[in-house]
This record gives structure tokens, C-alpha cells and sequence, in this order.
């Protein structure tokens, strides 16, 4: 008896260990994992890297609680989700890494700064700027302390707070730190490395902002340059790159120039992440843009009409952020004879930002303002008396009385006004319109 219970077991044992993998085997096979994960993300193909990283963190949850492989793989989640433009996926695996992470490091640790960096990038591209620059300030000042001055991590924080202050037009601030983000990368790692490439794109937004338009081209080719020998022709990268090189030639109005890598963007887009991303629906919206510069108001419709039905898709029916492409694309309906389509985009971009900004929101008298210059195109001078002084005082409330906007819908009021045989008020009304003007042109 005793006997055959020892070969029952002797065999149990056989069977799991055949099963279950040793602790070193699901160790290496977790690595090995990672590291084709890793791979497959900077090659842009973000799927596959969803999927592996997945596939790992079904194991790191069941690991103990002391173990770093489960933060590790939900940064590496929050990461790739950040890439493919998957915003609300991403804000909890961050706030969960980091809550893992504070537990077993304490509040100062490398892998602490990586999640408040790559957080606060998520915070930027939601242009939610208020959110991103304290943790950026955070992760920059921990890199600071707990690594060499030379490090590349160091430098990726520099870079990310530069660009920061550069799109809020904190200018002073913004190029010492992309000046010593490039400098430090074309040491280590570096002067043809992806690193010095993205340095070179950032800094070619600040030349461009700053309207030092042959530098940020210089820049930007460059950065197309690198980004095409470190990941290749295909990869979202180069497509961000060569995006901000069209764009800086439109703003010099080369549209001949700016429209056929507007459209290789495109296809990069589509090909590397489908036809219903929000990168896809920038890159409409940018072809929209350009086309209605060029006063090509059929293919610009038609353009914002693809950006509109992806956003749709994307954000939901009921999202303020759709309210600015349904104005553009109610204007050219406007401009080019389709005024019966226009209206009911304006209402809806009123009916969008009303509801979710506030009955005050700047946004919304912008709204409203078009819709009283499409009422008073059509002659419903009526209609348009009431929408632009709803338009006035919102504008009057958000931005003060002596705001160009305020100007602007004082001009076309006073039409109205004109129209209306109240020329009393018409005049009044153009003599503080040009009184501000004459302010705003003296500072």
C-alpha cells in the first residue's frame, strides 16, 4: 500500500512539474516577453505590443505584492496605450503603477519619475497643461537627484518641460531646457540617435512658435533625417516629424510643398494604427486646414467631414472637442453657398459647448458669434440681434471689455443693428469696436 501511494505521488509530481514552469523558467519567458513587447513599440507596431504586454501581466498579477514586475508591466500598458491614443485606458494603469511603486520604493525612486513622466505626457496631450507641468517639475527634479547629470532620462525630462513651456508660451523658459536636452543627447546617447531626433523636432516647434521659421524648417529636417535612419519611413515618429515640417512650410503659405507630406502622413497613419485613430483625424483635420488656405472649399469639406465622423467615433457624439471642426466646417458651407448646412453645425458645436463649458465659456461666444454672421449673411437680422447680444456679453464676461473678440462682434452687430434701422446703437456700438482696436493696435 505504501508502496503504490509513493508511485501515485512520484507521478503527481512528474505531471505539475510538467505543468507549471519554475520560477527561473517563468522568469526568463516574463523577460523575453517584455523585451519583444518593447521591440514591437518602438517599431509603432502598438498592437502587438498591447498584446504581449497583456499577455505578462496576467502573470505579474499573480505574483507577491514585493515583486516589480506588476508596476513595471502596467507602466509598460500605460505606455503603449498613450501611444495608440487610448487616453481613458491609460490614466489608471499609470495611477496603479505609481501607487505599487510609492509602496515598495518610497516617494523618491527612477521608476517613481518614469510614471510621473510618462503621466504628465498623457496630461499633454490632452493639452490639460495645468495637470502636466507640476509632475513634469516632479520627475525632472527626482532624475536630478537620483541619477548622473548626463543621463538620458535627465535629458527626457528636459525636453518634456521645455515643450511644455513652449506651447504655453512660457518662451524664456522653455529654450534653456531644449538647448541642454540636445546638447546632453548628442553626447549620450548619441548625435544620430532617435533621442537627438526628437530633441530637433521639439526645438523646431519653439523656432516656430517664436517665428524663427528657417531654423524650425533646419530643425525639423533634421529631425525627419534621423527619425528615418533610427526607426525607418513607416514609423509614427517620422510621421510626427515630417507633419511639423509641412506645417512649417504652410505658415509660409509653400502649400505646393506642405500637401504631399500632409498626405504620406496620412497613409502612415491609416497603415500603422487603422482608419479610426485620432491621429488619423489630426491629419484630415490638417489636410482640411491647408486646403481651405488654398480656398479649395470642396476638398476642405470633405476632409473635415472624415476628421468629424472619426471624432465622432473616438470621443462620442457629445464631446466639446468636436465643436471646432463643426464651426470650420459650417464656415466653408458658408462661404461657398451651402448656408442650409451650416446652420445646424453651428447649433450643434452651441448646443456641445454650452453643455458641457459653462453658458460663459469663451468657446461658446465664438460659437455664437459665427452663427450671428451666417444670420446676418442670410438677412434674418432678427435672429442675428438676438444671437450676437448673447455673443457680446459672454465675450464681455470671458475675456473683458477690451478684447479684439469683443471688437469683432461689435462690427458685425452693428450691421445688424444698421439693418435694423437702429442706427442709433449701430454707431455707438462701431465707436467702441474701433476704440478697442485702436488700444489693442498701440500696446
Amino acid at each position: 500500500m505504501h508502496i503504490a501511494t509513493a508511485k501515485l505521488g512520484s507521478a503527481l509530481l512528474v505531471v505539475i512539474a510538467s505543468i507549471l514552469p519554475s520560477q527561473a523558467t517563468a522568469q526568463d519567458s516574463w523577460q523575453k516577453t517584455e523585451e519583444a513587447a518593447a521591440k514591437a513599440s518602438k517599431q509603432g507596431h502598438y498592437a502587438e505590443a498591447e498584446k504581449l504586454s497583456s499577455t505578462n501581466l496576467k502573470y505579474a498579477e499573480t505574483l507577491t505584492a514585493k515583486d516589480a514586475r506588476l508596476p513595471r508591466n502596467l507602466f509598460d500598458l500605460a505606455e503603449i496605450d498613450r501611444a495608440e491614443g487610448k487616453y481613458q485606458d491609460a490614466f489608471p494603469l499609470y495611477e496603479r503603477a505609481l501607487q505599487i511603486y510609492l509602496r515598495l520604493y518610497g516617494p523618491e525612486a527612477t521608476e517613481i519619475a518614469d510614471t510621473v513622466d510618462g503621466e504628465a505626457e498623457l496630461y499633454k496631450s490632452l493639452n490639460d497643461y495645468s495637470h502636466a507641468e507640476p509632475l513634469l517639475l516632479r520627475a525632472l527634479a527626482m532624475r536630478q537627484k537620483l541619477l548622473h547629470a548626463d543621463d538620458p532620462d535627465v535629458s527626457q525630462s528636459e525636453n518634456d518641460l521645455g515643450e511644455l513651456y513652449s506651447l504655453t508660451g512660457a518662451f524664456d523658459k522653455a529654450e534653456p531646457l531644449l538647448l541642454q536636452s540636445l546638447a546632453s543627447r548628442k553626447i549620450k546617447p548619441g548625435p544620430e540617435s532617435e533621442s537627438v531626433a526628437q530633441s530637433l523636432e521639439t526645438l523646431g516647434t519653439f523656432y516656430l512658435k517664436t517665428n524663427r521659421t528657417k531654423e524650425a524648417e533646419d530643425s525639423f529636417r533634421q529631425a525627419v533625417g534621423l527619425y528615418g535612419k533610427t526607426l525607418g519611413g513607416d514609423h509614427p515618429d517620422y510621421a510626427n516629424a515630417l507633419e511639423s515640417l509641412a506645417q512649417s512650410y504652410a505658415a509660409r503659405k509653400d502649400f505646393a510643398d506642405a500637401e504631399p507630406l500632409l498626405l504620406r502622413v496620412l497613409v502612415i497613419r491609416q497603415t500603422a494604427f487603422g482608419p479610426e485613430h485620432r491621429d488619423v483625424a489630426v491629419s484630415f483635420e490638417n489636410l482640411a486646414a491647408l486646403n481651405r488656405s488654398e480656398r479649395k472649399s470642396q476638398e476642405a469639406a470633405a476632409y473635415y467631414e472624415q476628421a468629424l465622423a472619426i471624432w465622432e467615433k473616438v470621443l462620442g457624439p457629445d464631446s466639446p472637442d468636436l465643436a471646432p471642426d463643426l464651426n470650420n466646417l459650417a464656415a466653408i458651407y458658408e462661404v461657398s453657398g451651402q448656408k442650409q448646412r451650416a446652420e445646424p453645425l453651428f447649433l450643434r458645436a452651441i448646443a456641445l459647448d454650452e453643455k458641457t463649458l459653462g453658458p460663459q465659456s469663451p468657446e461658446l461666444g465664438t460659437d455664437l458669434n459665427n452663427l450671428g454672421l451666417l444670420y446676418l449673411w442670410t438677412k434674418r437680422y432678427a435672429e442675428a440681434d438676438k444671437v450676437y447680444q448673447r455673443a457680446l456679453s459672454i465675450r464681455i464676461h470671458a475675456l473683458g471689455e477690451n478684447d479684439p473678440a469683443v471688437a469683432e462682434t461689435m462690427g458685425s452687430y452693428a450691421e445688424v443693428l444698421i439693418f435694423l434701422h437702429r442706427n442709433g446703437e449701430a454707431k455707438e456700438m462701431l465707436d467702441k469696436a474701433r476704440a478697442i482696436r485702436s488700444n489693442s493696435s498701440a500696446k
